[in-house]
């Protein structure tokens, strides 16, 4: 789905905290699937390790390193159909917030409260029934994007930084190094799915809660733009 440039306001909705995008994007409308992973990466379902078992089941297990693993591979598979200088990449974590919000301001995407309807996540401390569903199975937010809150943690770009709430931004990326990545979303484990929660963990990770929503961008701003149409 494409994302137009726009700006919103990230983390506990404050005006000091407003980020200016000046570069649409495209974000896929669903996490990607078990079946999709497969098809890219090449891996048989025999030998395909995960912990729970369906095809439209969003893929977890997936480390940050296996996130971008699959995005070089998707790459190459799509090399003849990409633009120039646009890729497959994770999102940043403020295109990630963008996306989710949709331009809305309240915790969730839908409104400030949350039930069993809107999301799969633990809504009981049901931990021991607690897993993924197919994707799409809840109703998108306003741009069309399903799962943005619960079923699996979705991996960003960015390296963690403690200074993501501190002052208006542009083009956010985080910083240039660091020791964990940004995840987003939560999962159907976890009772807080507000937009603005966030979570980091180590590159090498691979938790059955942790999965990916691929984005497509332009990586060289020399680059003529193209109209969302083109794809």
């Amino acid at each position: 789905i494409w994302c137009p440039p726009g700006s919103y306001l990230r983390g506990h909705v404050s005006r000091a905290n407003t980020v200016i995008l000046t570069e649409g994007f495209y974000l896929g409308k669903y996490e990607v699937t078990k079946e999709q992973y497969r098809s890219v990466m090449g891996v048989k379902l025999s030998s395909f390790l995960s912990f729970f078992k369906g095809a439209k089941l969003p893929v977890e297990q997936v480390s940050w390193e296996d996130a971008m693993a699959f995005c070089k591979k998707l790459n190459e598979k799509e090399k003849n159909r990409i633009p120039e200088g646009w890729a497959f990449t994770l999102p940043t974590e403020s295109q990630w917030e963008y996306a989710c919000r949709a331009g809305t301001r309240t915790a969730y995407s839908w409104g400030n409260e949350i039930d069993s309807s809107r999301a799969n996540y633990n809504w009981e401390n049901r931990q021991d029934s607690t897993q993924s569903c197919d994707v799409g199975q809840y109703a998108a937010n306003p741009w069309g994007f399903y799962d943005m809150h619960g079923n699996v943690s979705e991996w960003c770009s960015d390296w963690n930084s403690e200074e993501y709430f501190t002052g208006p931004v542009t083009n956010p990326a985080g910083p240039s190094s660091g020791t964990q990545k940004i995840i987003r979303g939560a999962s159907a484990y976890f009772q807080d799915l507000k937009a603005s929660g966030r979570w980091y963990e180590n590159t090498s990770d691979n938790h059955d809660s942790h999965g990916l929503r691929v984005a497509l961008k332009l990586e060289n701003p020399k680059i003529p733009k193209y109209e969302p149409d083109v794809f």
